[in-house]
């Protein structure tokens, strides 16, 4: 089996799509902790080898390492994989894959507990007809490190335009 599968494979993965912001505020339980490993309000970076989108949930090192390597894989020397302590963390992935310009993003928004698991915020942007991008194929990733729990996760999508104007 190869690595991006087996990725693919272990990785805790659902979608919901067309969910509203307002389904994320409803009562799950405690907030968690998410803390991004970009602090600025943009994605993680916007040249990745996630040609697809993806939803990953990373909670060992081995796999941990085959997917910074696929974020990194139009980029060399790849950046130094970032510390994780997976007996206490553990790291999730949003991937909004191929598009033919700048201007789009991606940004893991928030984290909540509730009786069936986790629910991750994930709100993906669109350059609205206003905004000034670049020509530029992007591949937009967030990531962001959060408390482990062995239990299902769940992404909740939101989505909307930029208004440059």
């Amino acid at each position: 089996m190869n690595s991006f599968v087996r990725v693919i494979s272990i990785a805790a993965v659902a979608v919901n799509a067309g969910c509203a912001a307002s389904d994320f505020t409803q009562p799950l339980g405690p907030d968690l902790s998410i803390v991004r490993l970009r602090a600025e309000p943009y994605s993680f970076t916007y040249s990745s080898g996630f040609d697809q989108p993806a939803r990953l949930v990373v909670r060992d090192a081995a796999t941990w390492q085959v997917v910074w390597n696929k974020i990194y894989l139009r980029e060399l020397p790849v950046p130094a994989l970032p510390a994780i302590d997976f007996s206490r963390d553990m790291i999730v992935v949003a991937a909004l894959g191929s598009r033919s310009s700048g201007g789009y993003s991606i940004l893991l928004d928030g984290a909540a507990e509730g009786p069936d698991g986790i629910a991750i915020a994930v709100n993906s942007i669109s350059p609205g007809p206003g905004c000034g991008v670049s020509t530029a194929f992007t591949q937009p990733v967030d990531i962001a490190r959060l408390p482990l729990r062995q239990g299902a996760v769940s992404f909740v999508e939101r989505s909307h335009v930029s208004d440059c104007q």
